[in-house]
């Protein structure tokens, strides 16, 4: 019959792992260009992210000096990338 595109994104790892649905359209292209804006957003604040961090061990935390930016730090971090998921409707 028709197709269906659920748009949402996905946070955390393992035992916190999180899908997270935005919407549904019926159209490819909407779904297609909001996932390619989402992502291309969050590599922009992953990248903006960077200043508040330091290595430490091979991992990065963030510095004592930035405390204040802790929770858009952290969820940041958390958010993996968006994707659509395609549904067939009866």
């Amino acid at each position: 019959m028709g197709k269906i595109y659920i748009v949402g994104y996905s946070k955390g790892s393992y035992s916190d792992y999180q899908e997270i649905n935005i919407f549904a359209t019926s159209e490819k292209s909407i779904a297609t260009k909001y996932v390619t804006r989402f992502n291309k957003i969050l590599k922009q604040l992953e990248q903006d992210n960077k200043r508040f961090e330091k290595s430490d061990c091979f991992m990065n935390w963030i510095k004592d000096d930035c405390h204040q930016y802790y929770r858009r730090w952290y969820e940041v971090r958390e958010i993996n990338n968006a994707f659509w998921e395609e549904l067939d409707l009866r």
